[in-house]
Parts: C-alpha cells; sequence; structure tokens
C-alpha cells in the first residue's frame, strides 16, 4: 500500500498516511486545533542501489565478455578485419 505524505497550509505541518490508490485525499490537518487544508506534497522515493549495479554487470554485454575497442581507420587491427575502416 502507498505511503502519502502530506502538509498543512496553515500551520506547515507535515505528516505521512498509508492509504489505498482508490482513497480520497485527506482534507484537513489532523493537528490538534488546527483542521487547516492540506495538499499531498510529491517527494522523491527512497530507493538505494548497491553494488556495481546492472548498468556495470548485466547490460549490453551480450555473452559478459567486453569487445576490445576499435582502431582509427589508418591503423591495422591484429585481427584484419577492422570495424572502424568498415564504418561500424
Amino acid at each position: 500500500m502507498p505511503v502519502y505524505e502530506y502538509k498543512c497550509e496553515k500551520c506547515g505541518h507535515r505528516f505521512e498516511v498509508e492509504q489505498s490508490i482508490s482513497e480520497k485525499p485527506i482534507g484537513q490537518c489532523p493537528s490538534d486545533g488546527c483542521r487547516g487544508q492540506v495538499v499531498r506534497v510529491f517527494s522523491a522515493p527512497a530507493i538505494v542501489f548497491k553494488g556495481k549495479g546492472w548498468h556495470a554487470t548485466d547490460y549490453g554485454r551480450g555473452n559478459g565478455r567486453r569487445s576490445a575497442p576499435a582502431c582509427a581507420k589508418s591503423e591495422t587491427c591484429p585481427s584484419g578485419a577492422c570495424p572502424a575502416a568498415k564504418g561500424e
């Protein structure tokens, strides 16, 4: 269930509420004696990526090996098939 953050326009009180997506947004501040109008605040999600990451370990590798860097068109490739000369 998503957690939504609200802020009171009258007293500035910020609070979080766990609500279903289909529920109506909260209208009044729950602080004692305030009852001001509240607005939903959009904030960055709390996501933490740890480790080397998919971009370094999985993305675009094919068989898991890196390809040799392409040489300049003026150079000769040791394998004889230069991707730079072919325009790749």
